[in-house]
């Protein structure tokens, strides 16, 4: 007789995961009912809204089918586009942990040699300057999936650059690489290659 703590299934090269607010890709992954966490294993991305997900490994969480928690380990950098713009902001760490409410991202902490690089905006969305940092760790508060403020732990060492003096390429994290074009966009996007 199997019950939910043998059921389990793995799936290997080019798995792809899409719901309405989160989507994934990765080599390979490993489901079990007994926890109701995705592993995912070599080279895994997770998106949600407009926040892009790497490391190593990642384990996502889910309640009620909706993702709750995504822990993201060794060379973990999550990625968000600020608006329409061609700037990103990005945060890195030996490990990131990140929480949802209503399959919408809302804390993230990096964690170990954190880094970040945030674009300050003022009230009426124009930016304001660009602000590189590190510390040994970094908390993000998100509304609407989009993040809203940045609190720095221990360690503190950063600067504000004014956006005309910043080379916006250049001042980018190391590793950073925006996967959108890889991202599933339906469901039928996961059935193709």
């Amino acid at each position: 007789q199997a019950d939910s703590t043998t059921k389990y299934f793995e799936a290997y090269y080019n798995v792809k995961i899409f719901s309405d607010s989160l989507q994934a890709r990765g080599d390979s992954l490993f489901y079990s009912l007994q926890d109701s966490v995705f592993r995912l294993f070599t080279n895994p991305v997770v998106w949600a809204q407009e926040n892009q997900i790497t490391g190593d490994t990642i384990y996502l969480y889910l309640r009620n089918k909706k993702p709750e928690r995504l822990q993201v380990f060794e060379n973990a950098m999550a990625i968000s586009r600020v608006d329409s713009t061609q700037y990103y902001n990005q945060v890195k760490g030996n490990t990131i942990n990140a929480f949802f409410t209503d399959g919408k991202i809302n804390f993230l902490r990096a964690r170990g040699n954190a880094e970040n690089v945030y674009y300050g905006q003022d009230e009426f969305k124009k930016f304001i300057g660009v602000n590189k940092s590190s510390a040994d760790l970094i908390d993000i508060l998100f509304d609407d999936g989009k993040a809203k403020q940045v609190t720095f732990q221990r360690n503190l060492d950063g600067t504000m650059y004014p956006m005309r003096e910043v080379n916006h390429e250049e001042i980018r994290l190391r590793g950073y690489k925006w996967l959108d074009a890889i991202r599933p966009r339906s469901k039928y996007e996961i059935l193709v290659n």
